[in-house]
């Protein structure tokens, strides 16, 4: 049976986006507006959580460690076909641990796909504006001090110059829509292509 679909995002993505936002990440694969799909946001969503997701899932154990807490050391349940069933706390914690287990493969997965795509662009130009804009890094991919304030896309145009890379901030900016269009339909494929192509003939019109 198919999943079901609400509005632009699926049963499945919706209950892994509300998983991973709980451990401090977002997944949103789609990003609606005004009822289109907005690959550019979307992309641009796995971005922003790229990081945190990456360490969500490089901790196996810490993902699926499961406890339970002011419970008792068994529990009844009523189903209609069988009647009451009884579970022990060893019970209730193996089929915890069991879901955690899947969910983390089903987590990685997705992540694994991200990740393709963002290596497929690590060695372009345009990707030190990834890494400053949504990595929350320097040009050269290092992390930054504890509590540094988010690149401003006027200090991201001043480090770039300073490598001799770009010249202002609407350059900066410009970089940041060609590589993150092209990673969307990477990521997307043919739909997101269309959308990519639609976006850049109304850009190229606003500019005549």
């Amino acid at each position: 049976m198919g999943k079901k679909k609400t509005g632009l995002i699926t049963d499945e993505v919706r209950e892994l986006i509300n998983e991973v936002a709980r451990e401090t990440a977002s997944m949103a694969y789609i990003d609606g507006m005004g009822g289109e799909v907005n690959y550019f946001r979307a992309m641009e969503s796995l971005l922003f959580n790229y990081k945190k997701l990456a360490a969500l899932v490089a901790d196996y154990e810490a993902y699926t460690h499961v406890e339970l807490q002011g419970r008792s050391a068994s529990i009844s349940s009523y189903s209609p076909s069988s009647g009451y069933t009884y579970r022990t706390e060893e019970d209730i914690l193996e089929e915890m641990k069991r879901d955690k287990i899947i969910s983390y493969h089903r987590t990685r997965a997705r992540f694994e796909e991200i990740d393709r795509v963002v290596k497929l662009f690590a060695e372009r130009k345009e990707f030190h504006v990834i890494r400053m804009y949504y990595f929350g890094e320097d040009a050269q991919g290092n992390e930054r001090p504890a509590g540094a304030e988010p690149y401003t896309w006027e200090a991201i145009a001043a480090e770039l110059e300073g490598m001799g890379l770009i010249r202002d901030a609407k350059s900066a900016r410009r970089w940041r829509n060609k590589i993150v269009n092209d990673m969307a339909v990477c990521m997307f494929g043919k739909p997101a292509a269309v959308g990519v192509g639609t976006y850049r003939k109304e850009r190229d019109k606003a500019t005549d």
